[in-house]
């Protein structure tokens, strides 16, 4: 008989532990497939397996996956389901970022209105990434000079962004890609006022451009009253842009060398 009790005792038990397992763990744990604003397609199981770093950190959570390509895996490359592995024209890795899924679009926007900061991303995309992806579509470097040398021209070309640090956009890329009033209202050819940036506000704009050519960067001194800039890792080094120094991309240990005064 109390053979019989204990072995109740047991099965109870196990019957409950089951039911406990099964009301924490979360439904969302399960594979699920997304259909992206852009059309594509990620399959949260494949995600975890083809990648065992997302694995080991996620494991199989449909919404932490879906979370991290959204801010992450897109920008990194990475590939969303089985269908890309045989249609890698459809995936367009590479290709420039919709504005939807722009890495750090949080930090990026800053004190824009979304309005304002797709329009930032519409100017940054025409006049500086179509130019850069046409010029040197499969090289990293060479489209960063182009995005170095139209930024330094549109901030410092006539009329020029103005330098300040207070005030309407002046540390967002609306500062560097937003317009306020033309020169001369009365000429629909004459060029419009930039609102104006500080270093911060020009090291988003970079950031922009980078972010919607699928490019890594990392944003130096981001909400710290110091010096600012945008930093890209190539095989190990580090190389700058700051379209208020220099029309050029520079290795960051000699763009700290060279501007002290800067790094305070």
């Amino acid at each position: 008989m109390k053979g019989k009790k204990k072995l109740l005792t047991r099965m109870l038990a196990a019957l409950l532990a089951a039911a406990t397992i099964a009301t924490v763990i979360p439904a969302d744990v399960h594979a699920e497939i997304f259909y992206l604003q852009t059309g594509r397609r990620l399959d949260t199981d494949f995600y975890a397996n083809y990648y065992p770093d997302l694995k080991a950190k996620y494991g199989y959570n449909a919404h932490k996956l879906l979370d991290h390509y959204i801010n992450y895996g897109i920008f990194e490359r990475r590939i969303p389901s089985m269908y890309y592995l045989n249609n890698m024209d459809a995936l367009a890795i590479g290709d420039y970022v919709p504005r939807e899924l722009l890495y750090q679009r949080k930090s990026l926007r800053k004190n824009c209105s979304k309005a304002e900061f797709f329009n930032a991303y519409d100017e940054a995309y025409h006049n500086v990434c179509v130019p850069a992806k046409t010029a040197a579509p499969l090289n990293m470097y060479a489209q960063m000079g182009v995005v170095a040398r139209k930024l330094y021209d549109r901030v410092n070309t006539y009329p020029g962004v103005k330098y300040k640090t207070k005030g309407e956009h002046y540390n967002d890329p609306c500062g560097v890609f937003g317009n306020v009033d033309k020169i001369d209202p009365n000429n629909n050819n004459s060029p419009r006022i930039p609102y104006g940036a500080d270093c911060a506000g020009a090291t988003r704009a970079v950031g922009l451009c980078l972010n919607i050519l699928c490019i890594p960067y990392q944003h130096v001194n981001e909400n710290k009253w110091k010096q600012q800039w945008c930093r890209v890792n190539i095989n190990g080094k580090y190389y700058v842009i700051d379209p208020y120094v220099s029309p050029y991309v520079m290795e960051e240990t000699y763009y700290v060398r060279l501007y002290p005064p800067y790094m305070l």
